[in-house]
Formats: C-alpha cells, structure tokens, sequence
C-alpha cells in the first residue's frame, strides 16, 4: 500500500518503461511526460536538466487514472492468456481477442481505451458535482441544522422561564387563596362561636326568669298580679344568619389564563396534543349561529372586510357585494375585462387583489381603480391570499403535473419562487392548489377538493389533512379555508355540509356547523373577523349566508 492509500500495481501486470522499454521495476510514473519509469530511468529522470521540473510519483491506480490514459492490461476472464483489448457495448462486457471473433461478431465495439476515457470523463462530471452540488447543499444544511438547534435551544430555555414564572405566580396566587380562605373560614367558627355565647345567655336568662316565676307564686297572689314579664322576642337571641360559603379551592380565572399561555408553548407528542385540543380548545370555544341571509349571488367564495362586512363572489360572475352582518349590499364592485371572479384578498393598505377566469391577477385601489398585474397564462389562477411580508401567493393550475403554488413581489413583477409541498421522499403533495392561506409561517393550501397540506418556508410539507379523523360518513371535499386568532384552521366541507376546526398541527378538535345545526347544506366560501368572532359561511345551493360567533 502506498503513502496515498492506493494500492500498487499487481507483479502480473506487464508494462515497459516509457524510456528503456525494459519490463523490470516499473514502480515509477512522470505526470508531465506523462510516462511509466523503471527505477533506472525515474533517477536519471530526476537528475537530466530539462526534466527538472518533472514530477514523478509512486505509480498506482489512482495516478493513472488521474494523470495517463488506460495503459494497465488486465486479463480476460473466459481467456486467461489473453489481455483484454475491447469492449463490448452491446453485451456490456469486456473482451479479448478471441472473445470478439467467438462471440461479438457484428456488435457495436470500442476499444478499452476509448471506454475507459468515456467512464474517466462521466467519474470527473460526478467528481466534481460532488464539490459544486451536493457538499454545498450539505454544508447549507449543516448551516440550517446549527440554526435550528440554536433556536430550539433558545426555544427551550424561554419555555422553562415560562414554566418557573408560571410556578412562582402559581404558588403565590395559591397561597394569596389559601390564606383568605383560611380567615374566611376562622371569621365563620368566630360568628359561629359568639352565636353559641348569646344562645348559653339566652338559656341563662331564661332558668332564672324559670325561678323568679316560681317564687312569685310561692309568696302569693299579689305578687304575681303586679309581676311584669318581659316580652318573649327578647330572650330570643339575635344570630345574623350568613351564606353558605364554599370552602373548595379553585385558581382564579388569571391563573388559568397564565396556566393556558404556558403550556401552548410547549410542544406535546401526537396523543398529547389531540388530549389537550379536545380537553381545553373545544371546551372553551365553541360557534353559535347568529343568523342566516339570502344572497343575489353564489357564496363561492367569501372575505372579511372589517366593521362587520364581508366581499361575497361567484365564479361565474365579474362582481362582487360588499355585505354587512345584517344581509344588507352596501357596495357592488364590477371588475372590468374579467369572466368571473376565483378569489380575492384585501392587502394591508385596503387594496384588493382579484384572481380571474381569464388567467389575469388584478388589483384593485381603493377608489376602485383595476389594473392587471399578473398574467398567469397558461395556468389558472384560483385562490389568492396576501402574506405578512406583503408577498401575493396565488393558486396556479390547469398544467397537469405543472400545477403549483406562486409566491410573486408585492408589486407582482417578480415571481419569487413556487410552491409544490415536497415531501421526505421528495415527492410533491400540492398538485392542485385551490386556495390557499398564511398561518405564521406557513401556507396551508386546499389542494384538488380532497386534502389540506400545510407546507412551511422552505416548501416542506408539516403536515396533510384528509378529513379521515373525522369519520364522516362521505368523503372529504375541502372547498374554503379561513384561519382564526387561535392559529386554527376552519375548513368547509362540500359534501358533508359541514367544517371542519382543524389545529395548526393537523389534528382535528371538532366538527362543527353541520347540516343539522344549520339547516342547510353546500359549504362553500368562508372568512372570519377576528375582532367581532364572527364567522361567514357561504352554502352555495341555497345561496344563503350564516353568521355564527365564537363563544368562550
């Protein structure tokens, strides 16, 4: 074994020296010539002028892979005393003469040497895509993962501050209850005791007023003629009756808050989590339906607009009313030059961007100017939502296995990047986005009426909803999706006539505005105020409108 770790040429391998042509010895190569040396002529080639500035190296595999064409011959396994020569392209085997006349007759030959520089020149590509590709990608990750364990290290240091400061206001409010307890309980046995002294007085008085009587009679009829007898009410004493008191300790409501905020910052295992969002979530907020409106045109799709009002579109039609709570259109808005409106999201400055049937993203000013700023062709663009950095995500499909998610600049001339959900095997979930919404960090996309896949920054899917946790008695068929002040998810379901209140994990807390509370059926668009707790839902079949409000 050499220095470099490659391993010397085999005693049977023949080879002459590049200079003598002797066959001894040759353990020597030159790279510059390039050349196989014996050791004669590797001194003579160290010491001679003009080859000073040679390098000459142990020779071995590797050094002749890398600096010389394929000069080792090896032998045929079906001849042994032959050398292989040529190789067989279409038998995919190497041959030696003989192998060529018996068997590879009339196919497709090249010489070693030939293959071999073809092998060299495909190992050099792939030599060095593992320098330009794939060790960038590693460090990158590398990189990442030092971030991520940075962050989840700070991560957990703030949750056990969370945890120590919820353990000192813990205590301390425990203690703060504890104790008033105990002195409403001592100023009860207190009252109860000094009502047992005015009883003992009562009875006192009464034995002696007993006797006096009794004495009365005993000196004669005279006495007892002028004896005054005091009125009964006042041997009775007076005993302030209180409230029961319930003694049972319960934190106060501050407590359960703090108790709440705390451990919603810790992560939990899958079972965990589903205990804690069906325990606590669903316990305290549940949807009240309010009450229901016709509208004059398909809810298809629905979005908040604030002070109680709601955009309200149909996909077959280019406008679109502005609704208040109470059913009354306070604006009707025409998009100019569009078939039919898919989607719309209002940007944080009151703008609102429209994504229409003719394949073109329009936005619109608040004194309701209409420009194109995008044209999706040939995609269709669908569902649209406006991030917190003011980027314009937009539902692209209609392209087959093209379909994907667009993330373009706020003004939308620059398309960022796409999003198509690939998964740890590096497949692509998201095949046919339909709308789409922010949740932090993440895009939470309704893909082909069957599934909801969550994917976060960097276009990894976190998690896929299928409606199975449900158990529904139809499949799932997401149409709108909406997200609340909790980070949860209400989705609509089409053919269930219902929605689904999905957590930011993927887990399902309930099943909630079915058919049965509501009275109808065909889910579609929905939005949510998050300042009223109302909650807009679009049944398309009835072309009626429910307003249900969040109760804590």
């Amino acid at each position: 074994m050499s220095d470099n770790g490659a391993s010397s040429i085999p005693p049977q391998t023949f080879v002459e020296c590049g200079l003598c042509q002797g066959n001894d010895n040759i353990s020597w190569f030159c790279k510059n010539c390039p050349t196989s040396l014996c050791d004669a002529c590797a001194t003579t080639h160290r010491t001679t002028k003009q080859y000073k500035s040679h390098t000459i190296v142990e020779r071995t595999y590797t050094v002749l892979r890398l600096f010389g064409p394929a000069k080792i011959a090896e032998q045929c396994e079906v001849h042994l005393e032959k050398d292989i020569s040529s190789y067989c392209n279409e038998c995919d085997a190497p041959c030696c003469i003989s192998c060529l006349v018996q068997n590879h007759q009339h196919h497709e030959i090249s010489t070693i040497e030939d293959k071999y520089l073809d092998a060299e020149k495909r190992l050099n590509v792939y030599y060095k895509q593992l320098d330009t590709d794939v060790r960038p990608t590693v460090d990158e990750m590398e990189d990442q993962a030092r971030e991520d364990v940075k962050e989840d290290n700070f991560t957990v240091e703030k949750v056990i501050n969370d945890i120590n400061e919820f353990r000192k206001d813990f205590i301390q409010n425990f203690n703060r209850s504890c104790d008033d307890l105990i002195t409403e309980v001592n100023q009860i046995s207190k009252k109860t005791t000094e009502a047992f002294g005015g009883i003992e007085k009562s009875k006192k008085m009464i034995e002696s007023l007993k006797k006096e009587i009794e004495e009365k009679i005993e000196r004669g009829k005279l006495d007892i003629i002028k004896y005054q007898t005091p009125k009964l009410e006042s041997l009775i004493p007076t005993i302030k009756r209180h409230r029961k008191v319930d003694i049972s300790f319960e934190p106060s409501m501050k407590m359960l808050e703090i108790l709440r905020e705390s451990v919603g910052k810790i992560k939990f295992n899958e079972s965990e989590k589903e205990t804690m969002n069906r325990s606590t979530i669903s316990r305290y907020i549940h949807l009240q339906k309010l009450h229901s409106f016709d509208s004059k045109i398909d809810p298809t799709s629905m979005t908040t607009a604030g002070n109680n009002m709601a955009w309200v579109m149909d996909y077959d039609r280019p406008t679109m009313n502005l609704y208040n709570d109470k059913g009354k259109v306070v604006r009707t808005m025409a998009v100019k030059g569009s078939e039919g409106i898919n989607d719309m999201a209002i940007t944080h400055s009151g703008e609102i961007i429209v994504t229409c049937r003719d394949r073109k993203v329009r936005r619109v000013s608040v004194n309701g100017k209409v420009s194109t700023i995008i044209d999706t062709a040939p995609f269709a663009c669908y569902g649209v939502c406006v991030t917190d950095k003011q980027e314009i995500v937009i539902c692209m499909r209609g392209q087959s296995d093209k379909n994907h998610v667009a993330v373009y600049s706020a003004d939308g001339r620059s398309k960022l990047r796409e999003i198509r959900g690939r998964d740890g095997q590096g497949k692509h979930l998201i095949t046919s986005p339909f709308r789409v919404v922010q949740n932090g960090q993440d895009l939470c996309v309704v893909n082909g009426g069957w599934n909801v896949v969550c994917v976060d920054e960097r276009d990894n899917v976190r998690w896929m909803y299928d409606g199975k946790q449900a158990k529904l008695e139809k499949i799932f068929k997401p149409w709108g999706i909406c997200v609340d002040m909790y980070n949860n998810m209400l989705v609509t379901d089409t053919e269930n006539h219902c929605v689904h209140y999905i957590d930011r994990e993927g887990c399902l807390i309930q099943v909630i505005l079915t058919k049965e509370q509501t009275g109808l059926w065909g889910h579609w668009g929905i939005c949510l105020d998050d300042v009223t707790g109302h909650v807009w839902v679009g049944n398309n079949f009835n072309k009626k409108v429910i307003i249900s409000k969040y109760l804590k």
